[in-house]
Parts: structure tokens; sequence; C-alpha cells
């Protein structure tokens, strides 16, 4: 017999499985990232095809598979619909939930994750989504052990006077003698802003103002950062290219 358990979870994405189920991957407080099943979830009379959306806070009944586990009920804790009714909100939450996805095994309970995953949803429904992803993700980079270099060059260990380079090898500043070719600029407003980013309160950011200039090369440092770390190339940031050219 099918041993059932409840978790608390954000379903970070889903794809349609047959023609009626959907298969779920959710980070649960309990159990970290999952993946599981949801039989009959895409038929309109379904008790849980409300509940299993993108993005959305939930407790859930799972039963235990000899594959997959099954979703067998859902309670809606926070919708977060606000990320799937605006476009752009959408797709920096796909970036963020893309991220999670690649920063964490499955299977590995990850509360501070978890916790902080809850607050970084919450600000995307309510602050500019482009800053409020830009901060979130460096903060989830940071709290999987992925915090950039910047007080001293990463390779010869010499307090790094500004401007210098950034690295995403070597995942850090670079002094001039240092610095290979290709490695990207990084100057004193970049470093300032980037101390801003990751001293925020994710819950309570308060205001500040941001230059275009330093937003873009924040993200241009963000992005190939991420890029590096996950050796891989990340699908929502080229849906992010293609909104913005819009």
């Amino acid at each position: 017999m099918a041993v059932e358990y409840q978790t608390e979870a954000i379903l970070l994405a889903a794809r349609d499985w047959s023609a009626a189920d959907r298969m779920v991957t959710l980070f649960s407080r309990e159990n970290g990232i999952i993946t599981v099943m949801a039989y009959n979830a895409r038929k309109p009379k379904s008790k849980l095809s409300g509940g299993l959306q993108p993005f959305t806070h939930l407790n859930l009944l799972l039963a235990g598979g000899k594959g997959m586990d099954i979703v067998k009920q859902c309670e809606v804790q926070t919708s977060f619909r606000e990320l799937r009714e605006d476009l752009t909100r959408l797709a920096y939450a796909n970036f963020i939930a893309e991220l999670t996805l690649g920063l964490w095994p499955q299977h590995q309970s990850e509360p501070a994750a978890f916790e902080l995953l809850l607050a970084v949803l919450a600000l995307l429904t309510k602050r500019n989504p482009r800053i409020a992803a830009l901060a979130s993700a460096w903060h989830l980079l940071v709290l999987a052990g992925f915090r950039p270099e910047y007080e001293c060059c990463v390779q010869c260990g010499c307090k790094l006077r500004l401007p210098a380079y950034f690295s995403f090898v070597e995942g850090g500043g670079t002094c001039a003698d240092c610095s290979p070719f290709g490695t990207s600029s990084f100057e004193e407003a970049d470093k300032n802003f980037l101390d801003k980013l990751l001293a925020l309160d994710l819950r309570q950011p308060g205001q500040f103002v941001v230059n275009a200039k330093t937003l873009t090369a924040a993200e241009a440092l963000l992005y190939g950062f991420v890029r590096q770390q996950l050796e891989r190339p990340l699908k929502s940031l080229d849906f992010i290219n293609k909104i913005t050219t819009l």
C-alpha cells in the first residue's frame, strides 16, 4: 500500500503528460526539489487543476509510488497569480525558478532556500521585476555557496583597485595585471550596486535608484556568472531577451 505524506511546497515547473496528466516539479520545505505526477490534473473537473499552477505555494498530500510520487490533494496557500498574469513578471519568475532548479540537487532538504524562495516570489509580485529578480538571484546564489569575490583579485590575492575586471571562470574580480582576454570590466558603480543588492533584506527592501547603464552592466555580470556556475545556458534568459526587445 502506498504511503501518504504531507508536504509544503512551491511549484517551480510543470509539463503535460499523456492525455490528461501533469508532471510537476516542486521545491518542498521538507524534501527539497521533487518531481511528482498529478493524474487527471488537466481534466476540467479535476480538483487538482486550479492549484497546480506555476509559482503557487501549496500544501499537498502525496503518495509514494513505484516511480514518481503521486499528488492526491493540494491546497493553495498563496497563488502568486500576479506572476502568471503579467508577461514581464512571468519571464523573471521563470528565470528564478530555472536558477533554483539548477542550484540544488533533488531530494535534499533546504528549508532556508525554501523560505528565501517564498520571499523572492512575494517580492516579484510587488516591485520592479527586473531589479527584484537581479537581487533575488544573487541571494539564491550566495545561499547555494556561489558568492562572488570582488574585494581582492581572485588570481593574485591583491586588494582590487577599481576600475578592474570580472572573470566568470574564476568567479570574481581580477586586477589589470591578471585579467585574461575577454574578461568584463568592473567599475566602482558596479561594485557599489552589487554591494547594495547583496545587503538587501528581500522582505523589506526599501527604495533605491539605479541608472540604466549600471543596471544593464549588473545584469550582464549576473547572467554571465550564472551561465558559468551552472555550466549551461538558461532558456528563461532567452525569453527575457525576447520580451525586452518587443
